[in-house]
């Protein structure tokens, strides 16, 4: 392997010897060290390879042993060096080309988002291009592990995320996840002295004080806007009566029995869409996310809908490049008056409600009881009514100075008297 390389490296020729001493033509070369190789008889003519720079030492042994070695085809890198030279437009061009694709390939030219459902593929590109990962940025600006981190910070119902870059891609998978919502009742607040008063009507259903005085018990009755723990401590001296009061944040777990209003309302009669059967086909060209010229997709429909297929253009599986080509659809719809059935319209109505319960449950509420009614008059599907519920629907009020404070009059009058 090393020796073809050394002959090709330097040159060689295949010739074919013309005479009638071509033995004797070969005896000489071996006298004088020069290989011949791949010797051969064909129709009465000798044909072989000879190195190149011991071609030009011939022309003594040509005319001695009266043989001519006439050349039949030329190998080796300088030959190849010649031809190039000949036709260097054509060579530097594939040169600057192989530039131009090693260049290209330090770079990302396609994110891909695979998996997932409720978080769309818009959605996470978005949110990489804020962190610094767009079509166009380097390679070596891209860190994998720091690309999951983030998801996994920044989005805690994806529990498996994968990041990995093959050619000029960028392959990001997720897996997501329901993560159950933690109910914690314990809230924070910048005051310095604050009560816990009850933000709704309600009876209490539970409660643990950890700070402060409690004002009601298991069962009580309470109004918005009434104190549940006071943040005004009594200090008791000797003779059981208060000699001071200190203020602190009350702190506390409670849950109330409580409800909300339930109004929701819709028209029987919605708009739908009816496509016809007209569309136009468009084309858009994009080079390094810069569209470059837009073909054929403008229309004069009044309503109409476009889908776009946008494809990334790639030498081989993985090495895509910065040029996407981008078919635009538009498709012509006439919208008409539809009515729901009564049925659909519970069925709408129930799901709104559903919805609506699900989100009382993420933010900790537990639904006791649901009075809630559904009624089709005059065109209007109207639900309404009244969830009964336990959550924590209190929040903090500050403390004012003269709350806390005793009076000067209690202080002197007393012991001195």
């Amino acid at each position: 392997m090393l020796k073809r390389f050394v002959r090709w490296l330097f040159g060689y020729l295949y010739i074919t010897l013309k005479g009638d001493y071509p033995e004797h033509f070969m005896n000489l070369c071996e006298n004088r060290n020069i290989l011949l190789w791949g010797i051969r008889y064909e129709e009465k003519q000798c044909f072989g390879f000879i190195k190149l720079r011991d071609y030009r030492t011939v022309k003594d042994i040509a005319r001695k042993s009266k043989t001519v070695p006439y050349i039949k085809k030329r190998y080796g890198f300088p030959f190849f060096l010649k031809r190039v030279w000949k036709r260097k437009v054509y060579f530097i061009g594939i040169l600057l080309f192989c530039m131009l694709l090693f260049t290209m390939s330090r770079y990302i030219w396609d994110i891909s988002i695979e998996g997932g459902h409720k978080h769309t593929p818009e959605q996470l590109l978005s949110y990489l291009k804020s962190t610094g990962v767009y079509s166009g940025c380097t390679i070596q600006e891209i860190s994998c592990p720091k690309i999951e981190e983030d998801l996994r910070r920044d989005y805690p119902d994806i529990g498996w995320v994968s990041a990995q870059i093959k050619g000029t891609r960028l392959i990001v998978s997720i897996v997501e996840t329901e993560v159950p919502v933690l109910i914690d009742s314990k809230k924070e607040t910048n005051l310095s002295a604050a009560h816990i008063v009850a933000n709704q009507d309600g009876i209490i259903a539970s409660m643990i004080v950890r700070s402060g005085v409690p004002k009601v018990k298991i069962g009580s009755v309470v109004k918005k806007g009434d104190i549940l723990v006071s943040g005004v401590i009594p200090v008791i001296g000797d003779e059981g009566v208060p000699t001071m009061y200190k203020s602190v944040v009350a702190d506390a777990d409670i849950m109330v029995k409580t409800y909300v209003d339930y109004d929701h309302s819709f028209s029987m009669t919605y708009q739908s869409k009816k496509y016809t059967k007209e569309k136009k086909t468009g084309y858009q060209l994009d080079l390094w996310d810069r569209k470059i010229f837009n073909v054929g997709s403008s229309n004069s429909y009044e309503h109409y809908d476009i889908i776009k297929d946008v494809n990334t253009l790639k030498l081989v599986r993985n090495f895509y490049l910065p040029i996407k080509i981008t078919k635009i659809n538009a498709y012509e719809y006439k919208t008409i008056d539809v009515t729901y059935t009564e049925s659909e319209a519970l069925s709408k109505a129930g799901s709104i409600l559903l919805r609506y319960l699900e989100i009382l449950k993420k933010n900790g509420a537990s639904i006791i009881e649901n009075q809630v009614q559904t009624k089709i008059m005059d065109g209007v599907c109207n639900t309404s009514g009244k969830i009964i519920m336990i959550a924590d629907t209190w929040g903090y009020k500050e403390i004012n100075d003269d709350e806390w404070r005793i009076p000067e009059t209690d202080e002197h009058n007393g012991v001195d008297n």
